[in-house]
């Protein structure tokens, strides 16, 4: 912080006079440099110092107080909306105004007397200006003791009797999205937004969440286990494998820890642009910012307790309000509210976009991924998450071991805490049923982590045999190990017919068209239009037909002067 002769060598003579004048002092040079040094040696001196402290209102006291406890430097912007405005004075304004004998704010008050100064301090923001006491005056001014323990953010409340969704599932559906991209080629542009993709978010665990899917798939990308490939005009996405498969065999919470700090560090991830309720062309912050003082005021919460979630944002925008403006500048930014798209400019907005912004920090990503258990109005750190803000080293519990369940009918029922590794090997000779609900969970974070379910088919078996993977050698093994040697008789002879002779009985999905009538049918298989629709001849006058060619046939009958009746009375046309 700067002295105070430093900050008074900047003012004008007038202004020198003005200060003096406050603290009864006859300055005797005309020289501006001159007269802010004889200033400053009759202000910094214990006797003046006390004199004018007294003459000082509660207001204008506590606002010094407030100073003096924050090491004597607070940001402009959160200094003047909460003890006024500094109106902005030339000379000859100042003059004819003498915003001195009627200060409009306690502030104007306060700088008049000298003892706050304008000053540029370095934030992790940029340049920003900041309301100073200045050095060697704050050395005479009250000794604001700080208490060792900080305040807390907020308060506790009363624990909630049950939570839904008190578990993270993220290591469990990266471990699912990277499965997902092994066996498919895909143009994952989509994936990274905020809309729903049904073909993957019905494979997740929290799939009706597309903001939570996408930070899985930026997390992924971050930590180097996704990457975008070129092919054909399209850019897939493609599986590191390198990388890949050590993370899907690391513990659950290894694998959680990468995911956590990978959030925490991540520049490509931005929690404001999926912030319930905002829009914008361009995102103007920085993602860190945000984080950075959520982690910081979580490590001033007690562990093991829930805390009131407004209390924490309140304590926030008390102390912080600026923490991502740089210079708290609240009219740079052009959001939008997404209902109204009415453009938001000014700090009334502050909760609208800041308190908005903490809560779905808390209650999206740090209750997805495990590291806070929340509930309405309230929330709780988990030890992963004390072990986020450095209060404790991180659980590294072992994996429980868990085998996984076939039925007569090939359907493989596979445990939610079965190993991620595993289960995406087991995905590849498989088609996938069903991903285990979020489950219910208690206070102290019980949860049922549920069941995922698989079927053995032909189709994946096809898939999996061009990649050298042999029912024999490979995947009846897999299963024995897996299951306990738990294998139903009759899945092991399908499996060993299978492959023995493969494709021996094919199904179909196709529609049946018949005629009654020999001579139409004779006229429908020698029209041309008509015939090259008609597939495979399965009775005397009928064929079976694609349902994908049935819109086709439909239009060359009409064609040809026959109009088809539907075997379904009731049904109008071909959906």
């Amino acid at each position: 912080m700067p002295t105070l002769v430093r900050a008074l060598v900047d003012y004008d003579l007038e202004l020198l006079r003005v200060i003096a004048s406050q603290w009864d002092v006859d300055l005797s040079s005309d020289d501006r440099a001159a007269a802010a040094e004889e200033l400053a040696a009759n202000l910094v001196h214990p006797d003046a110092v006390d004199e004018t402290w007294q003459r000082l209102n509660e207001q204008e006291q506590e606002a010094m107080i407030d100073l003096l406890a924050h090491e004597g430097r607070i940001p402009f912007m959160h200094f003047v909306r909460r003890y006024g405005d500094l109106r902005a004075m030339g000379p000859a304004r100042r003059e004819r105004e003498k915003p001195w004998l009627e200060p409009v704010s306690v502030t104007e008050s306060l700088y008049y007397r000298g003892l706050i100064v304008r000053s540029f301090e370095s934030t992790p923001t940029g340049p920003q200006e900041h309301i100073v006491v200045p050095s060697d005056l704050e050395a005479y001014l009250p000794q604001i003791e700080a208490s060792d323990i900080p305040a807390p953010p907020g308060y506790p409340v009363a624990p909630p009797r049950r939570l839904e969704g008190g578990q993270g599932a993220s290591v469990d559906d990266a471990a699912t999205i990277l499965g997902y991209l092994l066996l498919r080629d895909v143009n994952t542009e989509v994936w990274f937004n905020n809309d729903p993709v049904e073909t993957i978010d019905q494979h997740l665990r929290r799939g009706k969440l597309p903001a939570y899917r996408a930070m899985i798939l930026h997390l992924l990308h971050d930590l180097g286990l996704i990457g975008a490939d070129e092919f054909l005009t399209q850019r897939i996405t493609v599986v590191n494998k390198e990388s890949s498969r050590p993370w899907l065999e690391a513990p659950r919470q290894h694998q959680l820890r990468s995911l956590a700090e990978a959030w925490r560090d991540s520049t490509t991830w931005n929690d404001l642009a999926f912030t319930p309720g905002l829009d914008a062309d361009k995102w103007p912050n920085d993602p860190r910012m945000a984080r950075q003082v959520v982690l910081e005021n979580l490590a001033k919460v007690p562990t093991e307790i829930w805390w009131s979630l407004d209390s924490f944002i309140d304590h926030i925008k008390q102390t912080n309000p600026d923490f991502q403006r740089a210079g708290g500048d609240y009219g740079a930014w052009y959001l939008r509210d997404v209902y109204t798209g009415e453009v938001i400019h000014g700090f009334q907005y502050w909760d609208h976009v800041e308190g908005a912004l903490l809560r779905f920090i808390l209650e999206g990503p740090m209750r997805w991924m495990g590291l806070v258990r929340s509930a309405p109005g309230a929330f709780s750190l988990t030890p992963p998450g004390v072990a986020l803000i450095g209060q404790q080293d991180w659980p590294s519990p072992p994996d429980p071991e868990a085998r996984i369940s076939i039925d007569p009918q090939g359907v493989i029922t596979v445990p939610g805490v079965f190993g991620r590794y595993e289960r995406v090997q087991l995905s590849r000779f498989t088609a996938w049923i069903s991903p285990p609900p979020v489950g219910l969970a208690s206070p102290r974070g019980e949860v049922d982590d549920g069941v995922y379910r698989y079927r053995i088919t032909a189709q994946a078996l096809t898939r999996v045999s061009g990649e050298g993977i042999t029912i024999p050698s490979h995947i009846i093994p897999f299963l024995q190990r897996h299951s306990g040697h738990n294998i139903p008789q009759n899945v092991l002879k399908m499996l060993g017919a299978w492959h023995a002779q493969p494709e021996e009985v094919i199904v179909q999905d196709a529609v049946i068209v018949t005629s009654k009538d020999l001579g139409v049918y004779e006229r429908m298989r020698k029209d041309a239009r008509v015939a090259q629709w008609m597939g495979q001849q399965v009775g005397p006058n009928a064929h079976a037909v694609r349902r994908e060619d049935m819109p086709a046939l439909l239009n060359a009958l009409r064609e040809s002067g026959i109009l088809p009746l539907f075997a379904d009375h009731e049904k109008d046309d071909w959906p």
